[in-house]
């Protein structure tokens, strides 16, 4: 009875050193994270999954000392183990998407496991943060004003979405022909970042051109012929492009080359119905042919789709002059020059992230003007509680 019994307590007492308590493993894991024992972690975070697989915090803590070590495939793989019901889900769906963006350099996948975040958690503001800044990096503009005004509905926009949303026109990075380069080493075959790295490579040299630096005018000259071409080459690798069209539409404007936007326009497709920019061009042309009516139609209907737009008021404010409407030129002429100003001092600022408190009230009153009621009301709540950030 006695040897039955002690072997009853031996079995126990071997089950017990063997498989540890999950509150065990837990304390365990807890202690080599607090310490950076990497190893440690991975070995007591394996255990915990064996011990409770469904764990959400189990994964979390594996996938942690994974990437640490710089396993970042596997590290992935335990984040997406974390079940979708768990307490952990949110947490563990934005590392995946930090490491697709970053060190496993698959920024399309990272933009779908943003949605599926989104899909789970609708006031996400990281996984909103995190799929806005990829839109407007790749300069994907109609998405990017959707997901924007999607977010401010859920109040989960990040502060600097109220800048992108002004500045979709012209939206500029300091970083995006390095970021859309790196991007396009690990998808060589993406549209979208080969057309958006050529983009901004574009538009510096553009903007150099103009620089009263006459060195940096002059190199800069140098290059616009390559720059031309390659803009070219691109245009008829991916003729219905909506971002290479409305550049090179953009150009044939400046130079008033008429029939030349008329063919670039042909080849806009249904996509660009949705694209307040191809409404302006649309625009530009009727009024270069003196069909006002047509004119004034299509800049109202860029407006409508893009309610802070100044330079489509500008131009609809000439037309209006034609038709001595001149109270509302009066009041579109004072919208596009508070538009303009703005638009100057947010370029001024050091990033789209650090723009003052009173210049972010200028925005909110702009948008008051243009009647953008959603983002006006939207922002004045977020700037008193963001001051100290």
């Amino acid at each position: 009875m006695v040897c039955l019994l002690v072997g009853a307590l031996g079995g126990w007492w071997g089950y017990g050193l063997f498989f540890p308590s999950e509150t065990h493993l837990r304390q365990k894991c807890l202690r080599a994270e607090e310490a950076h024992e990497w190893n440690a972690l991975k070995l007591n975070a394996r255990r915990w999954t064996q011990v409770a697989p469904r764990s959400g915090e189990a994964w979390m803590q594996l996938g942690k000392s994974l990437a640490r070590q710089r396993d970042f495939k596997a590290a992935q793989e335990c984040f997406r183990n974390v079940p979708e019901a768990s307490p952990e889900f949110e947490e563990a769906a934005i590392a995946e998407i930090d490491l697709l963006f970053g060190p496993l350099n698959s920024p399309t996948e990272a933009a779908i496991v943003c949605e599926e975040v989104l899909g789970q958690h609708s006031q996400s503001r990281i996984g909103r943060q995190r799929l806005i800044f990829f839109l407007a990096m790749t300069l994907q503009r109609t998405e990017l004003m959707r997901q924007i005004r999607a977010a401010i509905a859920q109040d989960s926009e990040p502060l600097e979405a109220y800048v992108y949303l002004f500045m979709v026109d012209s939206l500029v990075f300091s970083n995006g022909i390095e970021t859309n380069s790196r991007w396009l080493r690990g998808e060589p075959e993406s549209e979208v970042f080969e057309v958006a790295q050529a983009i901004f490579v574009a538009e510096t040299l553009d903007f150099s051109i103009s620089l009263d630096d006459l060195a940096a005018a002059q190199a800069a000259r140098r290059d616009a012929a390559r720059k031309d071409s390659v803009m070219k080459k691109l245009l008829t690798k991916y003729p219905q492009n909506a971002e290479l069209l409305a550049y090179a539409i953009r150009k044939r404007m400046e130079s008033g080359d008429l029939p030349e936007v008329i063919e670039l326009l042909a080849h806009s497709t249904v996509d660009c119905e949705a694209d307040p920019r191809f409404w302006r061009f649309k625009g530009w042309v009727h009024k270069q042919r003196q069909e006002l009516a047509e004119c004034q139609a299509s800049c109202r209907r860029a407006i409508e789709l893009n309610p802070l737009d100044w330079v489509t008021r500008y131009m609809l404010s000439d037309v209006l002059q034609q038709d001595e409407r001149f109270d509302e030129v009066k009041v579109l002429r004072e919208i596009s020059v508070q538009g303009r100003n703005l638009q100057n001092s947010l370029r001024n600022a050091p990033s789209a992230r650090e723009v003052p408190p009173k210049l972010l009230l200028e925005l909110a009153d702009y948008a008051e003007s243009c009647g953008d009621e959603q983002v006006s009301e939207a922002l004045r709540k977020r700037i008193p509680n963001d001051r100290g950030r």
